[in-house]
Order: structure tokens, then sequence, then C-alpha cells
């Protein structure tokens, strides 16, 4: 045993040795070191025992229309605002292939000042779609989060007051994204992303604006003006710049369809 090696990372290790200099302490009685190939982000704890438990992924990743997305990493970036002293992001799936990130907290911060700290550190798709104040993260008898325990997001104290569509174009886009978000109620202050917005939903929007509201915008704007009534102003913006366009002239018979023009009468006037 004492002449065993091991190479790690370029590096000739003895573990004897190691087991050695450990029983020159008086406080050790028996000591064995041994090589472990655990995958990195693995997350573990010691036990009393001396042994090692496996608690799970600090990376795990989820794949969400497209997008591989980090939870952990969601996670460090909750718990780095001042407000929030425990969390827990996962995915439910409360309805159907309606997959989506939902944070767990403990803590007092509102859902706002959260999206608006998680903006400046991740991108708009990882930011959870909704946020769920709990008094205490439920646990199992192991110490781990019991999943099944966690309440299915619905109207909590975290999120901001409901402002109603105040003109007939927010009122408009309200049905609009209600029918295709699935949400019985948009406020004008409502995010659409928020609401469980996502690229492919914003395509079907985009083409309900166009044919509803008779509004020409590229797909980018539902990216940039993300609420309600930021959305109605540039719609309204487009709807007013088509009214005041000048008409397209009409296109004039050039030379070669005016020769074209008189073939084909010439043709119409032979007889049968």
């Amino acid at each position: 045993r004492l002449d065993e090696q091991v190479k790690i990372r370029g590096f000739r290790i003895e573990l004897g040795e190691i087991e050695s200099a450990l029983l020159d302490h008086d406080a050790v009685r028996e000591a064995a070191v041994i090589v472990r190939e655990d995958q990195p982000g693995d997350q573990v704890r010691w036990m009393a025992e001396g042994t090692l438990e496996y608690l799970g992924r600090l990376d795990e990743q989820v794949k969400i229309r497209g997008f591989r997305i980090e939870l952990g990493e969601i996670e460090a970036a909750l718990l780095s605002h001042d407000g929030i002293r425990e969390c827990a992001v996962i995915v439910r799936e409360d309805a159907p292939g309606d997959a989506r990130v939902v944070a767990y907290l403990v803590g007092d911060a509102d859902a706002e000042s959260l999206r608006a700290h998680l903006r400046t550190r991740l991108p708009e798709y990882m930011v959870p779609a909704a946020f769920v104040a709990v008094d205490a993260l439920p646990l199992t008898p192991n110490g781990k989060l019991d999943r099944n325990l966690l309440p299915a997001p619905a109207s909590t104290g975290l999120e901001r007051e409901y402002v109603a569509p105040r003109t007939p174009t927010e009122q408009a886009l309200a049905g609009i994204w209600g029918e295709i978000l699935g949400v019985e109620r948009v406020g004008a202050e409502d995010n659409f992303f928020d609401l469980g917005g996502h690229s492919l939903l914003a395509t079907r929007v985009m083409a309900r604006i166009r044919r509803d509201m008779r509004a020409e915008l590229p797909l980018r704007v539902i990216f940039e003006a993300t609420t309600l009534a930021a959305m109605a102003t540039r719609v309204d913006e487009a709807v007013a710049a088509a009214a005041t366009a000048p008409a397209r002239p009409a296109r004039s018979l050039g030379a070669m369809d005016r020769s074209a023009y008189r073939v084909r009468l010439s043709d119409s006037d032979k007889p049968g």
C-alpha cells in the first residue's frame, strides 16, 4: 500500500505517504486515502461518520424551448440579491407542453426587483417565469428538497399590482396576449416574458397583431417593448406611420408592356 501511486493532473501522488502523514497526528487512529472520479459540478457533503453524501449536480442543466438552462446558475444569481435568504429553482410542467422555470424564495424581495436583478446577470431566457414566496423550503427526512411539496405558481405576494389596460390598443393587445399565453387577465404593465412568453409565442403574437390590428412590426419589437403598454405604443406608432405614408404610384406601362398589350389586342381581333 505504501508504494501505491496515482497520477492526477500530471502529478504523481503517493497515497501511502498521505496516510502516514495523517497517522502521525495524535488525534488520528486510522486513515485511508482514496481517489474518487466525481464529475465536476457534483454537490456532496461530509457526514458525521466520515462518508460523502451525493446531493446532486450544482450545474444541473435543463433544456426548454431549445435553450440550455443552468438551474444552479439561476439560484446563485438569486442568492446574490440582498433580500433572498434561500431559494430553489425547478422546472414545472403544470400543463402538458408548457414547461417553465419557477423560483421558490425565502426572503422579502419583490418579483419586480428580482427580475431586474437577474436581467443584469442572466440572459432573458434564464429569468424564471414565476416567483413563489414560501416561509421555508420543504425538505425530506434526509434533508433534501422535497419538490412534491412545492406549490404550483399562482397569484403571490411577489407580483406587481394589476393595472387594467387603458386604451383601445392596450385592450385589443391584452386579448391577443391572453389567448396565446393562456392567461386570464393581462395588465398594462405586465411583461410578455414574465407571463410565460417565449420566441415561438412571440411569433404568433406578431402574426395576430399584423392580422387583427393591421400593424406591420418586426419580431424584435416584442423583445424591446416587453410590457403591454410599451407594445401598444409601438403598435399605435406603426398604424399611424402606415396611415400617413404616401400611396404607392400606379405602375405605368413600359415600352415592352405596351408592345405586348398591342400584340394581345391584335390576337384577340383575329377571327376564331
